[in-house]
């Protein structure tokens, strides 16, 4: 359990604590390598001050050299006794003292003329230094007493009775108090920068707080709002940030509310349109029973009412289909000769039912889009033409390509009697019906919603009357988007 506790807190840290540990890592990285960086400088700056302190001493050393009672000597005064003994400072509060510093005074070959005479002697001649402008050589040693050593060895020519003789003053002091004073200096940074990293952190935290005020409001308002409230939400003044965020809630909330209103229009219209049809059911199946109808009538009649039931309950499905789950299916490439062709022999036992005359035309044409939707308007167009066109009348599919675009036209006629004055206006209103139509009113207006999201247009128009006209109705379907049109082979 602790185990898989570890990944839940993980994923559920608030986004200050992310934010906040995202920084700490590079600022922390940041501190280490300035502080690598202001201990080397520190050092080498106090190095370079010593080393200059250690050639100041070895030049005050070499000009106490004097020619006395024919030998060279050499004479300290009290002052420097108290430098070279370690007791001209100590060490107080603020910092480490000095360590003592040794010196030795000898020939160029190694023999001994004063100072401290276990100190290594300098053996070889000291170069020119750079910096100092005088024979000098800064080195590092070990000293048996001292540990670690930094030295200081300076060429000196001095007069004596034998003439000019070469003399090596060497003056040295321990490197631990250089790497202490480095290190108190990094101590110092440390601590500066550790009050700084922690002053901060305290700031980030606040300003997050209060840059994620916003989002907390948002929380505390959807924690309020009622489960079937899916107005927009609203935030007065939301930080740019945050806007996204609303603006794809709010998006969300208004599919919902869309959905939500599909589906409450779906119940309504199916509970009042099955109503009917199923009241009818019952008095026929009452009817028949108690024998006020002969049983072939009943059944008849029952049976023709179920199909009219089962047909709203398809028109439905359709219209529940189309407003939910279009956007969701893929497109998909088809002939729609060849779909038009499906549905006529589908209704081909209508058809001859009613000794209709059907024709179709048009070549082969080939579109993008969603097949089933134009199959479902196809077919609605075509039952209505079915049911209008008198017995032994003409109707027919035609498919014609739009001249100067890709679309294409696809028209379903008849030699019916068209569309009434009444019903011109209301003909795609859902529920509304002709009076001589045994539908619910649902087809046409499932068609056009159908149309719309195909992204395509339907028109209703009556056809010319004439010696040369049927007249009828005239649905034309002008789908766009048409891939391709070749001729049907003869």
């Amino acid at each position: 359990m602790p185990e898989a506790a570890a990944p839940a807190a993980s994923r559920t840290r608030s986004l200050r604590s992310r934010l906040l540990l995202w920084l700490i890592g590079p600022l922390v990285a940041f501190l280490a390598v300035n502080a690598y960086f202001t201990y080397t400088s520190a050092l080498q700056t106090a190095q370079l001050a010593f080393d200059r302190l250690l050639v100041t001493s070895a030049h005050a050393l070499a000009d106490l050299i004097r020619l006395e009672r024919g030998e060279l000597q050499i004479t300290l005064p009290h002052a420097a006794l108290e430098i070279y003994d370690g007791t001209g400072t100590g060490a107080g509060d603020d910092g480490p003292g000095r360590s003592r510093m040794v010196y030795r005074v000898s020939f160029l070959d190694g023999e001994y003329l004063a100072g401290d005479e276990e100190l290594a002697p300098y053996h070889e001649r000291p170069p020119q230094h750079p910096l100092y402008q005088s024979m000098i050589a800064l080195y590092d040693t070990t000293a048996r007493d001292v540990g670690p050593m930094r030295m200081a060895a300076l060429l000196q020519p001095v007069e004596s009775f034998e003439g000019m003789r070469l003399v090596v003053v060497q003056v040295g002091e321990s490197s631990a108090y250089r790497t202490r004073l480095a290190a108190q200096i990094l101590r110092g940074t440390l601590l500066r920068q550790g009050a700084l990293l922690a002053i901060l952190l305290l700031l980030i935290w606040a300003v997050a707080t209060l840059a994620l005020k916003p989002a907390r409001a948002l929380a505390r308002q959807l924690d309020l709002r009622p489960a079937r409230d899916l107005t927009p939400v609203a935030i007065e003044h939301p930080p740019q940030e945050l806007q996204p965020v609303v603006a794809g809630f709010n998006g969300l909330l208004s599919r919902l509310a869309a959905a939500q209103e599909q589906q409450r229009r779906f119940v309504a219209d199916a509970s009042h349109q099955l109503r009917t049809p199923l009241t009818v059911l019952q008095l026929q199946a009452d009817a028949g029973l108690r024998g006020d109808l002969p049983p072939e009538e009943a059944l008849a009649s029952i049976a023709a009412t179920t199909r009219r039931a089962n047909r709203l309950v398809e028109q439905l499905l359709s219209s529940a289909r189309a407003q939910q789950t279009a956007a969701q299916e893929p497109a998909e490439r088809f002939d729609l000769r060849a779909l038009a062709e499906d549905v006529a022999v589908e209704l081909s036992p209508l058809l001859a039912q009613r000794h209709h005359a059907f024709q179709l035309d048009g070549a082969a044409c080939e579109l993008s889009g969603y097949r089933w939707m134009v199959r479902e308007i196809l077919g609605n167009l075509l039952k209505n033409a079915i049911e209008f066109t008198p017995e032994g009348g003409a109707l027919g599919i035609r498919i014609v390509p739009e001249d100067g675009t890709d679309g294409v036209a696809l028209t379903v006629w008849d030699s019916g009697p068209g569309l009434s004055e009444a019903m011109r206006e209301q003909v795609f209103t859902p529920f509304v019906a002709d009076r001589s139509s045994r539908g619910a009113g649902l087809g046409l207006a499932i068609c056009l919603d159908l149309a719309r999201t195909l992204g395509a247009t339907l028109t209703l128009v009556n056809g010319p009357t004439g010696p040369e006209g049927a007249g009828g109705l005239q649905a034309t379907l002008r789908l766009p988007g048409r891939v391709g049109h070749e001729k049907m082979p003869p």
